[in-house]
């Protein structure tokens, strides 16, 4: 079976296209989105081909020639998304935007994918994980739901943003749980467990 770079090529500019809408619906001005794209957002996405399957010419046996085509698969990596955010962002930097904009492009393009059609994502859900990275346990990658409000919170203050109330941080814990940005964590009660990436398929 060989690669079909066609369709990946296919599927990385429909990719494009989701992530370019979204930054756009965030606030970033259309001439920049590409630029924003291809330094912050492309190395945290893999569109790898689907494999096409290749005639073995003169076989009798028909079940060697003709095999399932393997689909592709879109690799999500949230570890590599914030690495970047935080390399194009760097601390103390006049006038930067929120840093959680590319997170809202990546976890809309990661429901699109995942087909969660009843699913509204909003900022506060990017605020959230954007959050969530820098008040884990880094060793575990977990923060405890009990004082996770507090520590958002206290983590926005510095981007001058209003407090999240309860309500709203109950709403986007549902939502990214919903589209597997975030998971309950299986060894610790009341944990959040932040996923370091996601893969899906493609036809």
């Amino acid at each position: 079976m060989e690669p079909n770079y066609e369709v990946a090529n296919n599927k990385q500019q429909e990719v494009n296209v989701l992530l370019r809408t979204s930054l756009i619906k965030m606030g970033i001005e259309p001439d920049s989105t590409d630029d924003f794209i291809n330094t912050t957002l492309t190395p945290s996405i893999l569109v790898r081909p689907p494999k096409k399957p290749i005639a073995v010419e003169g076989s009798e046996d028909i079940s060697k020639t003709i095999k399932t085509e393997k689909p592709g698969n879109i690799k999500l990596s949230i570890n590599t998304l914030i690495d970047q955010i935080v390399k194009t962002h760097p601390p103390g930097m006049q006038n930067k935007r929120e840093p959680w904009l590319g997170i809202f492009a990546f976890i809309e393009l990661l429901r699109q994918i995942s087909d969660v059609q009843d699913v509204t994502l909003s900022e506060n859900d990017a605020m959230v994980i954007w959050c969530m990275w820098f008040v884990r346990g880094r060793r575990t990658n977990t923060t405890s739901g009990k004082d996770l409000l507090t520590k958002i919170n206290t983590h926005l203050v510095r981007y001058e943003r209003s407090a999240l109330t309860e309500a709203e941080l109950e709403t986007s814990l549902k939502n990214l749980e919903e589209i597997s940005a975030i998971r309950q964590s299986k060894n610790t009660a009341d944990c959040w467990y932040l996923v370091g990436w996601v893969k899906r398929t493609y036809q």
